[in-house]
C-alpha cells in the first residue's frame, strides 16, 4: 500500500488537472480515422471507447477532487476502469504494431487506420 498520502493526492490533482488533454487528443485521433472511414471502421470505434475509459476516469478524478473525497479512491477507480479495458481488450485495443502475417513493422498510418493489421506487401496480396 502507498505509505505516503500526499503523493496519491498529487497524483489525483495532476490526473484531474491534465486528463481534458488527453480526451481532446483521443477524440482528434477518432476524426483523423474518419477520412479512412472504409478501412478503419473498428479502430475508428475503439477510439470511440478509450475515449468513454478517459471521459469515465476525468468524471471520477474530477468528482474526488471537487467534493474532498478521498484520494484513495483513485485507485479504485483506475483498477476497475482497467480490468473493463482488459476485459474488452479486443474492442478497446486492435491497434497491432507487426503484420500479422509476415512479421513486418507496421507503419504508424497502417496501425492507426487500417483495420486489416497487415503491410502493404500483404495487404496487396489479399
Amino acid at each position: 500500500m502507498i505509505q505516503d498520502i500526499g503523493f496519491l493526492e498529487t497524483v489525483t490533482n495532476f490526473v484531474a488537472d491534465r486528463i481534458l488533454y488527453l480526451l481532446l487528443a483521443v477524440l482528434l485521433l477518432n476524426i483523423l480515422q474518419r477520412r479512412y472511414q472504409k478501412t478503419a471502421q473498428n479502430k475508428r470505434l475503439a477510439t470511440l471507447y478509450i475515449a468513454i475509459l478517459v471521459l469515465a476516469l476525468m468524471v471520477g478524478t474530477v468528482l474526488i477532487v471537487s467534493f474532498d473525497l478521498p484520494d484513495v479512491l483513485f485507485l479504485p477507480l483506475l483498477a476497475a476502469l482497467i480490468l473493463v479495458g482488459y476485459r474488452f481488450r479486443k474492442k478497446v485495443f486492435p491497434f497491432r504494431l507487426n503484420c500479422r502475417n509476415c512479421g513486418q513493422r507496421l507503419s504508424g498510418k497502417r496501425i492507426l487506420f487500417y483495420d486489416s493489421n497487415t503491410c502493404e506487401n500483404c495487404g496487396q496480396g489479399e
